[in-house]
């Protein structure tokens, strides 16, 4: 009876340990070491969303780093889209403590999933690589729930037929045949429209006509046949006038051309031998010719051509570079020149005029009356000068503003010598008007 005692005893005692050193290992597998702080996430409610409680587990990279201290069901503002006012909707906020020394950024994220056989769910964390860090306090928003009841429930969704957007609502749509926009109502309208053709063309063909297309058939099949035994026949290798005899004919001819042509040449080899020198010699001598090392080569020759016309096209470019500095220096002494030319021959011009029409000046000395209207002549002449070099002294002006597109600078030297031009003419101008109211007597 002791004995019976004391094995019961013993087998209390070793279910006790054995029961300690189990619950022991859960507790030790379900805490994590070390300093830890709190985050806060918030996921929005819905019907795929796990059951969080406290004591789920948190995982990063499949490790367990934490677990949820809290989760509870809120109520927050929910922004409207378009425009619409906000409004209130729920959800799942957990309050997990993770191990310190992970670093959550702004592009974290945290999902919560369900195991597959059912049971509490759990929080998988992407940490994330961005460079701003999530602070303390700060809530996270969690991502759509994953895992198999997930999966569940978006199947469930797109199998929810009183949902027009699901899967299923939108098969049942297309296979609907009383929808005018569904497939299964567009092919039975096919599906009729052959119908009624066919029975037309039933009716449209009678018995003649159906005889007719069927002889026109086998006629088609018959000329089919035909050509088809005619390229047979055409391609027979024992009968040299069909076509694959006379091809083999053609390749015969071609082979004793070839033969020819290579006995010709054994028999003229040191003919076409020559030939070849020949050919070799006179690519040499052009090679040499083109060779501009070779001082006495016709590239040699043609690169002292090209050299000494650009010496020439340099020496012309000197010579009207020098020919402009020429003009630009003696600007002044050109335009004096010129106008010099254009008085002697206006003079020369008045001259032969007045000879043509008295020569016999030319023989007699003129009264003095004559020279008295000599003396009014050549004051009418002054004037009439006078005039001509205001006329030139406005063309000039003309083109020099054409020259500055009407905008003549105020310091531009040809306009400060037209302008020394105008007073000269002006002031010969006034005498010649004085000398000409004098020889006239007019006072």
């Amino acid at each position: 009876m002791a004995k019976e005692r004391n094995a019961l005893q013993v087998g209390i005692v070793t279910s006790v340990v054995i029961l300690a050193f189990f619950v022991i290992l859960i507790w030790i597998s379900k805490n994590v070491g070390g300093d830890m702080k709190q985050i806060t996430i918030r996921f929005k409610s819905s019907a795929a969303m796990p059951t969080i409680v406290p004591g789920s587990a948190v995982l990063v990279g499949g490790q367990r780093v934490g677990k949820v201290v809290e989760a509870r069901l809120e109520k927050h503002p929910i922004e409207g889209a378009d425009g619409q006012p906000p409004r209130e909707g729920y959800f799942v906020v957990a309050d997990a403590e993770i191990r310190s020394d992970l670093v959550l950024r702004k592009d974290c994220e945290i999902v919560a999933e369900g195991p597959p056989l059912g049971g509490d769910g759990l929080l998988k964390i992407e940490l994330g690589t961005a460079e701003g860090i999530i602070e303390s306090g700060e809530v996270i928003e969690g991502a759509e729930p994953g895992g198999f009841g997930a999966v569940l429930a978006g199947l469930n969704k797109e199998f929810d037929e009183t949902d027009p957007t699901s899967l299923l609502a939108q098969i049942k749509s297309q296979l609907d045949p009383e929808g005018s926009q569904s497939i299964m109502a567009k092919v039975l309208q096919s599906l009729d429209d052959i119908n009624v053709v066919t029975a037309s063309l039933s009716n449209e063909l009678g018995s003649t006509e159906k005889t007719t297309l069927l002889a026109k058939l086998h006629a088609i099949v018959d000329n089919i046949n035909m050509t088809t035994g005619s390229l047979r026949r055409e391609l027979g290798t024992q009968q040299p006038d069909m076509l694959l005899g006379k091809i083999h004919i053609a390749m015969d001819a071609i082979n004793d051309d070839l033969s020819a042509v290579s006995s010709l040449i054994k028999n003229n080899e040191a003919a076409v031998s020559n030939t070849l020198q020949h050919v070799e010699k006179t690519a040499a001598n052009i090679a040499a010719e083109t060779d501009p090392a070779k001082a006495d080569s016709l590239m040699a020759s043609f690169k002292q051509a090209s050299t000494k016309l650009n010496e020439a096209l340099n020496d012309i470019n000197v010579v009207t570079d020098t020919t402009r500095q020429v003009v630009v220096l003696n600007r002044e002494n050109i335009n004096k020149l010129l106008v010099n030319f254009k008085e002697s021959s206006d003079h020369i011009k008045t001259g032969v005029k007045y000879v043509l029409r008295h020569p016999w000046r030319l023989l007699n000395e003129p009264s003095i009356t004559e020279i008295k209207q000599q003396a009014i002549f050549d004051a009418a002449r002054s004037f009439a000068e006078a005039a001509t070099r205001i006329d030139d002294a406005s063309a000039q002006l003309r083109a020099l503003a054409e020259l500055h597109e009407g905008e003549i600078p105020g310091d531009d030297p040809d306009l400060a010598r037209i302008q020394t031009a105008l007073k000269e003419t002006q002031e010969k101008y006034s005498k010649a008007e004085e000398q000409l109211w004098r020889e006239l007597g007019v006072e």
